[in-house]
């Protein structure tokens, strides 16, 4: 049997289980500027994957 793709992901089951509270930014020191450009680790990866680039 085949569908396609959007009807099966649809199917698929989704439960949000636990709390979704106590989230806090502290909780994620990773995010340094390591080569002190002024861009942080996560916004490093993000211009480095982006399909388009940003604009001045």
């Amino acid at each position: 049997m085949s569908a396609p793709l959007s009807e099966l992901v649809a199917a698929l089951p989704v439960e949000a289980k636990g709390p979704r509270d106590g989230y806090s930014r502290e909780q994620f020191k990773h995010w340094i500027d390591a080569d002190r450009d002024g861009c942080n680790t996560r916004n490093e990866v993000l211009l480095r994957d982006a399909v388009t680039g940003p604009r001045p």
